[in-house]
């Protein structure tokens, strides 16, 4: 007999094929990975089949933000949803908590099914329960949730009062072997987050700061027969080589493109890691039919038009937008330093699939374009703080064999993170590709004067920005002088309505250049 565990990580509420732009048949969404799962179970009778669900499953939508922000009535559609996947085990992810701890509990109540040994609120585990054993056909399974730590360097304190974030490998080493105790044959872990090393050979791949914790849990901790894993949307299925023997571990990227499958031969003990792509199977009936009278609001909302351009602003060139500046980003880079009345504001393109606005612009257009549910904090930093802010966006290119500008394949591989490049608006600056890493940026100048590194500066940045995320270790909280409580959606959207027809010019304070 085999048992499978089949997972989905980060849905992130892409509940149909639908990608809000005009595609209704996208490669991805929960209901072509709920037709995937359950095509799964029918074709393996024999073997034991659990489901899991590894977090960040009511947050990343224009749908989860129609819900959260405009019909609060739809949320119980979560539940629903989950009931109609089959989800036998859940457990949190870090977005949960974007829409504040009241909402998620309405949202993921109590009887969810959710595990989570490593979130506390007043001193207490937030959910009730660290881990559960299920016991299925003579089998028993125990399922421990573990989430990242890293929560309360990104989340609004309102979003998460008294409420603790403890070491998920600290957690892990003291309940995996209770759990063995308490008669779990089978220990699978679900750990909303993933690897800051090479799964392979053991080096970072990025700075180790406690955000991924995947490979410490794995080389550390005895007795984990599969590990689920998440958060940084990666497609991973290996087995990972540990001091207790090779564990299975999966990631299945986001938006239920993929589902990931942990299987072991109870017999043999193999054990194996699989992905099913769900781009084929035909998104799930119920599901959609679960989702169709919100989705027809949804539709309707966003298609209103709220404002006007003079002419279509489009990416046509991602690479020419970040190393030039782009008229929409420094114009939510100016909205954005509005809002918290700073001159200097710094902003990412997210990622390759926005698409800028045409002349014509609808709720839709805004949703697409500016994707998360950030908000405008200001920070005072020195000048001496703000070259290095741009030192740091600036280890975003690197030279190719050529002596071509190109993306830092740092910023590509292991995982995609166009998003902690940042542009800034309202100072002019040069990053020389040629030059060494931290030596690379010259002609900074505010309002036409040279900057002075000893004097102080107000920059506006999102709240993601604001805990240093990214690398910008100059941007902390405690720096923080102001912090508008919208969304800079809605920022952007009000600022729409109130000035249409808008009028941009090409910015042309930002200068990537080759000089070797």
């Amino acid at each position: 007999m085999k048992i499978h565990v089949l997972s989905t990580s980060d849905v992130h509420g892409w509940i149909l094929p639908d990608n809000f732009a005009g595609d209704h048949d996208a490669p991805f969404g929960l209901a072509r990975a709920t037709t995937a799962i359950k095509e799964f179970k029918k074709q393996h009778p024999n073997d034991v089949v659990f489901v899991v669900d590894n977090g960040d499953f009511i947050q990343g939508s224009p749908m989860t933000n129609f819900i959260a922000q405009s019909h609060p009535e739809y949320v119980g559609l979560y539940q629903k949803l989950a009931d109609e996947v089959g989800y036998d085990v859940r457990t949190l992810g870090n977005h949960e908590f974007n829409y504040g701890f009241e909402y998620l509990k309405k949202a993921v109540g109590d009887d969810a099914k959710i595990v989570d040994a490593n979130v506390f609120k007043d001193g207490e585990l937030f959910y009730e329960k660290p881990y559960t054993i299920i016991e299925r056909d003579g089998v028993k399974v125990g399922f421990l949730g573990l989430t990242t730590e890293f929560i309360s360097n990104w989340e609004r304190e309102s979003n998460i009062p008294n409420m603790e974030f403890k070491n998920p490998v600290e957690i892990a080493s003291q309940l995996v072997p209770e759990m063995r105790r308490n008669g779990a044959e089978y220990v699978v872990v679900m750990y909303h987050a993933g690897f800051e090393d090479d799964l392979n050979t053991g080096k970072p791949t990025e700075k180790l700061i406690g955000e991924n914790r995947g490979y410490e849990l794995l080389q550390t901790v005895p007795g984990i027969d599969a590990l689920v894993t998440g958060h940084q949307h990666r497609i991973i299925d290996q087995l990972v080589s540990t001091p207790f023997g090779d564990v299975p571990t999966t990631q299945p990227g986001q938006k239920g493109a993929y589902v990931g499958v942990l299987s072991i031969d109870t017999e043999t003990g193999a054990r194996s890691a699989d992905l099913l792509e769900t781009k084929d199977y035909k998104p799930d009936a119920q599901v959609i039919e679960t989702v169709s009278e919100l989705q027809g609001q949804l539709d309707e909302y966003l298609d209103t038009v709220i404002g006007e351009f003079d002419k279509d602003y489009l990416y046509d060139d991602y690479l020419s937008a970040r190393m030039n500046n782009h008229p929409i980003i420094d114009l939510i880079n100016r909205i954005q330093g509005e809002a918290v009345g700073a001159e200097i504001s710094g902003n990412a393109l997210f990622n390759n699939e926005v698409p800028g606005f045409k002349k014509e612009v609808t709720r839709r257009d805004i949703v697409v374009n500016y994707l998360f549910p950030n908000t405008a904090v200001a920070e005072v930093i020195t000048g001496k703080e703000l070259l290095e802010a741009l030192e740091q966006s600036a280890h975003y290119f690197e030279l190719d064999e050529n002596h071509q500008v190109m993306v830092n394949p740092h910023f590509i591989k292991p995982k995609v993170q166009h998003y902690n490049y940042d542009l800034f608006s309202g100072v002019n600056y040069t990053i020389d590709v040629s030059q060494p890493h931290e030596h690379r940026v010259s002609d900074v100048t505010v309002n036409g004067e040279p900057i002075d590194l000893n004097k102080e500066y107000k920059v506006a940045i999102s709240n993601y920005r604001a805990n240093g995320t990214g690398g910008y270790d100059v941007f902390d909280m405690d720096k923080a002088v102001e912090e508008n409580p919208k969304d800079i959606a809605e920022l952007l959207e009000d600022y729409l309505v109130a000035n249409s027809p808008i009028t941009l010019s090409e910015p042309n304070n930002i200068k990537v250049v080759n000089h070797k």
